[in-house]
């Protein structure tokens, strides 16, 4: 399987298709979270930025907002489209074992990337950031400006790109694998 790392996060992006075609209710998941991650740049960074370093514009206490938004409608997908049992047996594709199908039903791999990637950003940097935006910053500057003194700032930006690099991994990953149209890519 795909494994994606970037800085301090490490995540399995795989899935496999078992059988001919995905099923219409697994098309539907996959296009219901290719929504969420192709509409929100706090999780996946502007279409034209491929390192996801790019965060000109952006107010970050609005940006984390969207970010743990995003993190909510991700439960919201995986609790629409559960895991049906059968997925839990193990297949062979082209003769080689895949282990337990469950590992890579699109449901696992949200649950993978909660767990392991927007988890511990969010509790790593919300509540810091959201404390020092709310009670320590000056609020005479405007807000792009203000937000440039947050002493952790750098830190927070790199993780934040690795988290975003990853999380684009993903989404191009969806487009291949359920043939999806990359609305990121149309003029």
């Amino acid at each position: 399987m795909a494994v994606m790392k970037k800085g301090n996060f490490s995540i399995d992006i795989g899935f496999l298709k078992l059988g001919g075609d995905f099923e219409e209710g697994d098309r539907q998941c996959a296009w219901e979270l290719y929504t969420e991650l192709a509409t929100r740049i706090a999780v996946t960074g502007k279409p034209n930025d491929r390192d996801c370093t790019d965060f000109s514009g952006e107010v970050y206490a609005e940006s984390l907002t969207s970010l743990h938004t995003f993190f909510s409608e991700s439960r919201k997908i995986m609790r629409q489209f559960p895991v049906c049992s059968t997925y839990v047996r193990p297949r062979k594709i082209f003769g080689i074992p895949t282990g337990a199908g469950i590992n890579n039903h699109l449901g696992a791999l949200i649950h993978r990337f909660m767990r392991d990637i927007l988890r511990p950003f969010l509790e790593t940097w919300q509540a810091d950031y959201r404390f020092w935006w709310e009670n320590i910053s000056d609020k005479t500057l405007p807000p792009v400006d203000r937000q440039r003194a947050y002493p952790k700032l750098s830190n927070m930006i790199s993780q934040w790109s690795d988290l975003r690099a990853i999380m684009r991994a993903i989404q191009d990953e969806l487009v291949f694998m359920y043939k999806l149209v990359d609305v990121t890519k149309l003029n």
